[in-house]
């Protein structure tokens, strides 16, 4: 058996992925983009229903085996490279929808990079369960920077779970398959979404302490001047980051940038 590469455990499982696939609610009007296709268990089912498919595979062999598969060039294309360093703007304007069994090693890197990416609307992805339930969190112990990473882009929900026997080699970890539908507009200006991102690394930077004063250090702000934001959001000024909403971080973010 070969070794796979980058954590990725092949799935077996033609009923999972005929439910990963259905999940998308592919037609022959769309055009899909599969990342990471490995032997072609979501591929074959994706190239059914579809008008268009388009593989992203970094392994040389798997490749050219996709590509004896589906030779049909004007309905599959499969690119021999590394999605993380393929230029997605080669694609062209139209939408995709996006499916993938993640890998566990890149898997997280591989979604930030497609949710900057313009020309996707929706996509369905397998994921480590752990990973699965901090992109899907708005609270709590999973809810963290890639929670609202995804909330600024994304509509996200977990769909179900795949047990480790669904893969080959078997892993020591459950999966879940998440789908993503992709924000119509930009929730943040530029300016805005910095003070998103620089409020949230420092509040969960030190999730154990007031996010309170995390900010105000973070954006050399007054104290009061940040008791003052929290007031008018409602918030306890004993809130931790895990307290504090996707949509109050998009307030105080807006708040602070014109700060």
């Amino acid at each position: 058996m070969r070794r796979p590469k980058l954590g990725q455990h092949f799935l077996e499982d033609s009923s999972a992925a005929l439910r990963i696939v259905e999940a998308a609610g592919l037609s022959f009007s769309d055009q899909a983009l599969e990342i990471g296709p490995g032997k072609g268990a979501l591929t074959s089912e994706i190239f059914k229903r579809a008008g268009k498919t388009i593989a992203i595979e970094k392994d040389d062999v798997l490749a050219l085996r996709l590509g004896r598969i589906f030779p049909n060039a004007s309905r599959f294309l499969v690119f021999n490279r590394d999605f993380l360093d393929f230029d997605l703007s080669s694609l062209g304007d139209k939408k995709f929808v996006v499916l993938s069994n993640l890998p566990y090693a890149v898997g997280t890197a591989i979604l930030q990079k497609l949710l900057t990416w313009p020309n996707w609307d929706k996509g369905v992805f397998m994921l480590q369960k752990e990973v699965a339930l901090r992109v899907a969190a708005s609270a709590g112990a999973d809810y963290g920077i890639l929670s609202l990473s995804v909330f600024l882009h994304a509509e996200a929900e977990i769909l179900f779970d795949v047990g480790p026997e669904s893969f080959s080699p078997i892993p020591e970890v459950w999966s879940s398959v998440i789908r993503l539908k992709r924000r119509e507009k930009n929730i943040l200006s530029f300016a805005e979404e910095d003070a998103f991102y620089r409020a949230a690394k420092a509040a969960f930077g030190q999730r154990r302490k007031m996010a309170l004063g995390l900010i105000a250090k973070a954006f050399n702000l007054p104290r009061l001047e940040i008791e003052r934001l929290f007031e008018d959001l409602k918030l306890d000024f004993k809130s931790r980051a895990e307290n504090i909403s996707p949509q109050n971080y998009v307030k105080l973010s807006r708040a602070l940038s014109v700060g």
